[in-house]
């Protein structure tokens, strides 16, 4: 099966890193918030020139931190509907979602962000920006950006990651820096809110101060060491796993563009980090059928509209229609050439036979 978590690729390259990484861990006895921690933190600031950094034990845990650090909890957060549950579930908890449709790029319509919110949660899906600048024209409140889509993604020639009162990382193995470490992150420029973090994911206190008593709400979100030593491992060729998928999804799109079909991109403001190639088509569930029969792992993007769920129930008319329209085709910088042709090969065939 084609897919886009390519572990055992992954696992023959650094496999040398790993091995060292791991022994260090279990030989020295290193937990949680140790050197490797501050390893990866170190190398998020470099790459997104954000002043502080708290590595988390997953991206979800960041997005949770940062209700707590921004006082959000109780509060009105604009987010769109057509969004993952990851992003979502915890706004539902602890704050007061306004969900709102998105756009034909499945990023939030930046024309629809309702008012009266304290705060905005976007993300970044597919590895394509937000227009950044209009969201600041348009929205004053805080802003929360998720980024763990297009981490390495540029907008407008800068290394996405910089903005909002904070930003958001995951590094799972599906996502452009996922490795088998599945750590997290937060980023932010205030200290202020950086200190706030800290104590939300050591259960209310700063991590200097474990076995004092807590002085806020928290929970147990701090990164693990070994989290975080698999995720920075594979750092130095992050670069290089882009470059790689730019030059896979740039021949699929060419070889398939002509077809009834819509590959879904993002604008001209940003360069993208290419983290999957998402589509959107008629029939889209024989599509992923037929795929998965020749041995490719299409699948579902997101399928539902989240107000409907936990909002007003209202009807967004384009979320609506993209989580019954739209799926990815795996992507990954370990695809060989073979791999390659045999999904441009095999989607030409499902249309030459309808």
């Amino acid at each position: 099966m084609i897919q886009q978590k390519n572990y055992k690729s992954q696992y023959k390259l650094l496999k040398d890193s790993y091995d060292k990484i791991f022994n260090d861990i279990m030989s020295n006895g290193l937990d949680a918030s140790g050197p490797y921690s501050k390893k990866l933190g170190t190398a998020i600031k470099k790459i997104t020139d954000r002043k502080y950094v708290s590595t988390t034990i997953s991206g979800t845990g960041a997005i949770w931190a940062a209700i707590y650090a921004l006082d959000l909890i109780g509060k009105k957060v604009a987010i769109a509907g057509y969004n993952y549950e990851a992003c979502v579930h915890p706004f539902a908890t602890l704050c007061k979602p306004v969900f709102f449709d998105c756009d034909e790029n499945m990023l939030l319509d930046i024309n629809k962000i309702p008012k009266g919110c304290d705060a905005l949660m976007l993300v970044n899906y597919n590895g394509n920006v937000v227009d950044y600048d209009k969201v600041k024209k348009k929205f004053k409140g805080k802003i929360i950006a998720d980024c763990s889509q297009s981490f390495g993604a540029k907008y407008k020639g800068r290394n996405d990651g910089y903005f909002g009162d904070v930003s958001i990382f995951a590094f799972g193995g599906g996502k452009p820096m996922g490795t088998r470490g599945f750590a997290g992150a937060i980023a932010t420029d205030d200290k202020k809110i950086s200190e706030k973090i800290d104590c939300a994911i050591n259960m209310g206190k700063p991590g200097s101060a474990r076995y004092k008593a807590a002085h806020t709400l928290g929970f147990r979100g701090a990164s693990q060491e070994l989290q975080c030593g698999l995720t920075y491992a594979g750092f130095r060729y992050m670069k290089e796993w882009q470059r790689q998928r730019q030059k896979i999804i740039r021949k699929i799109w060419s070889e398939l563009e002509h077809l009834p079909v819509r590959f879904i991109k993002g604008g001209k403001h940003c360069l993208s980090s290419y983290h999957k190639i998402p589509l959107e088509i008629d029939n889209r569930n024989d599509f992923i059928k037929c795929m998965k029969a020749n041995g490719i792992d299409a699948r579902l993007t997101y399928v539902t509209n989240w107000s409907k769920t936990f909002g007003s129930g209202k009807t967004m008319p384009i979320s609506d229609r993209l989580s019954n329209s739209t799926c990815n085709l795996p992507l990954s910088p370990f695809f060989k050439e073979a791999e390659v042709q045999k999904i441009i090969k095999t989607v030409k065939k499902y249309f030459s036979a309808g």
